[in-house]
């Protein structure tokens, strides 16, 4: 299962490295290329719902394979990919795959691991392989593009996808919900609409900032609005939301998206710190992104330990307290020490947004019922999609209006600096009012699943 998460979270890193080698062999312009990037985690972040309850549905072990042979294929169509046509439909291809991917993974491990405390070490497992994969796809990314053309980074998942279904054939067995009911094609379309439209909406806004993009945010709201309103109707709803009611879940939704959030927003403007500034290739910058998957590795796979002796409510609560502090130091760079800062500063990111990742996905997959295992799961990776889009997009905003307009290159060093403190400073000012949040409104004690 963590195979596949691997994947999943490798696919973008390794693109963004990618980029230039793709710009000039097919020349896609720049719209092209800003499709080649988005398209992909638009597919996903649209498909998540329907994928998750379909493999409820289906059979969580058949998902899996589908998916990961869907996203073997993709990836052989774009290693070859000739065109910038071609390029976005394997994009496309990927995306449906990773959709189909993402929520099975967490669901079989739902599944599979009845004992808590094994399932909590699963899960921790399973988080940090998602800060790891984002960490290790630059550096293959740098090591293949060093050696070969550019298609070849997407070639690097082929060795894992067949050791994957190997092993799933084998080891993991068939799981699904025994009494899904009727199956409801609005609400896919619904889902779709208002998913893709949120995300799509908020990066443009970020981006361009036009009146199209708002447009496009103001429509997926509202889609989202129907899609509520239709779930509340129905008898077999494609999500229930009744598992909102519950105060553990929902507070376990938000956690996993705001740990993205101030994670993802402040990470990607290092890393074109990085770049543009410290002169680092792309294997260079991956590699000072070691100390973030690092911490994850060592973090997660203790959380469940955490939060079995302090609580759901101390382990979140304490880990957005880290991630402030730790993304507060950020607000101090532009010395002599920069690099040390953002070494330790990477370090707590990645210890507290694992601990408040890891935490938030054992509460959502403990919360429920084994049967709707799959539509927690999507609920899970929707959230993740959101916190790293909203990161990015919202910091991003914080930043340019700093910049006054210009590039980070344009801008000169102090202005970066100067922009990053206000940007870190307002990432860590939500993260602090998280902590507060999740000491207040969580339970002191854990429920049952609902």
């Amino acid at each position: 299962m963590c195979s596949g998460l691997l994947l999943v979270a490798m696919d973008n890193t390794i693109l963004n490295v990618a980029l230039p080698a793709i710009a000039t062999a097919l020349r896609p312009g720049a719209t092209g290329l800003l499709w080649i990037v988005d398209l992909y985690s638009l597919v996903v972040a649209g498909l998540l719902v329907t994928a998750g309850t379909a493999s409820d549905r289906l059979g969580r072990k058949r998902f899996f394979l589908a998916g990961m042979v869907l996203f073997g294929v993709a990836s052989v169509v774009a290693a070859f990919a000739g065109s910038t046509e071609a390029l976005l439909a394997s994009r496309v291809l990927r995306g449906i795959g990773g959709a189909m991917i993402m929520p099975a993974t967490l669901s079989i491990i739902r599944a599979v691991f009845a004992d808590e405390r094994e399932r909590a070490f699963a899960i921790g497992i399973w988080t940090s392989t998602a800060a790891a994969g984002a960490a290790i796809g630059p550096i293959v990314a740098g090591a293949m593009l060093e050696r070969f053309w550019w298609g070849s980074v997407f070639l690097t998942s082929l060795p894992i996808i067949v050791l994957a279904v190997a092993l799933t054939i084998v080891y993991v067995p068939e799981s699904r919900d025994p009494a899904p009911g009727r199956f409801d094609p609005l609400s896919v379309v619904l889902s779709m609409g208002a998913v893709v439209g949120v995300v799509y909406g908020i990066k443009e806004l970020a981006g361009h900032g036009s009146a199209g993009a708002a447009a496009v945010l103001v429509a997926g709201l509202v889609l989202g609005v129907v899609f509520v309103r239709r779930q509340n109707r129905l008898d077999s709803p494609l999500l229930d939301l009744s598992l909102f009611r519950a105060r553990r879940f929902t507070a376990a939704t938000l956690s996993v998206l705001l740990s993205f959030f101030g994670f993802f927003g402040v990470v990607f403007f290092l890393t074109q710190y990085f770049q543009a500034f410290e002169g680092f290739g792309p294997l260079a910058t991956g590699l000072w992104l070691l100390p973030l998957a690092l911490a994850s590795l060592v973090a997660s796979p203790l959380t469940g330990t955490i939060v079995r002796r302090l609580g759901t409510r101390v382990a979140l609560s304490g880990s957005f307290g880290l991630i402030a502090v730790s993304i507060s130091l950020f607000t101090m760079l532009g010395g002599s020490a920069d690099r040390l800062v953002i070494v330790i500063g990477f370090i707590g990111m990645g210890v507290g947004a694992s601990i408040a990742a890891t935490a938030g996905a054992q509460a959502i997959m403990t919360s429920v019922a084994p049967h709707r295992a799959g539509g927690a799961a999507a609920i899970q990776e929707t959230s993740f999609e959101l916190g790293a889009g909203l990161g990015v997009a919202i910091l991003g905003s914080v930043m340019a209006a700093r910049l006054g307009g210009r590039t980070i290159a344009e801008a000169g060093k102090a202005a970066f600096f100067d922009g990053l403190a206000t940007a870190a400073g307002v990432s860590a000012a939500v993260m602090l009012v998280t902590a507060v949040l999740a000491a207040l409104w969580l339970p002191s004690r854990d429920a049952e699943h609902v």
